[in-house]
């Protein structure tokens, strides 16, 4: 009977053995966060350019999948070229406030966050529909925001989605 309490005891240990050991795997120390702000969405719908921040979108010039004001404290490591720098105006800003329009939006709407380097630095300001990111810092005051990925968005499951008028 005691062989029995002894194999208990070593089963009840597995989940907590593999809860340590996926935690201590996924340290997040090494990637920074977008934390979620409606005064941020404000700012960019309201067409309010951030003091002190370089301006990049990425996607379609005319209606950008992502909007990012990088602290000039910072520098964007942009190897691929993915995102585009651009001198911003508020006309711009309305412009494509007006063609993104989360008032007309029922799913996927544009939100705002902030931008947090691993140490906890604030290096930016996040505009977009999707999310999450991954932002990591390659040195000091150099940082690395990854572009957002489309996955999130689904396709339509209509049996008329490619009919043609």
């Amino acid at each position: 009977m005691n062989r029995f309490f002894q194999r208990i005891q070593l089963y009840s240990l597995f989940p907590v053995l593999v809860a340590a050991l996926i935690v201590s795997c996924a340290t997040p120390a090494d990637h920074g966060t977008l934390v979620r702000s409606d005064e941020v969405k404000n700012t960019f719908e309201n067409a309010e350019i951030f003091p002190d921040h370089i301006y990049y979108y990425y996607g379609p010039q005319a209606a950008p999948e992502a909007i990012i004001a990088i602290h000039k404290s910072f520098t964007l490591q942009n190897a691929k070229n993915f995102w585009v720098r651009v001198d911003i105006t508020e006309k711009m800003l309305q412009d494509w406030n007006r063609i993104i329009s989360n008032d007309t939006r029922v799913k996927f709407p544009y939100r705002g966050s902030q931008i947090f380097t691993p140490r906890g630095e604030k290096a930016g300001y996040w505009y977009s529909k999707q999310t999450h990111t991954v932002i990591r810092s390659a040195d000091d005051n150099v940082i690395v925001v990854f572009t957002p990925s489309p996955t999130l968005e689904k396709r339509s499951k209509s049996p008329f989605r490619n009919f043609e008028y």
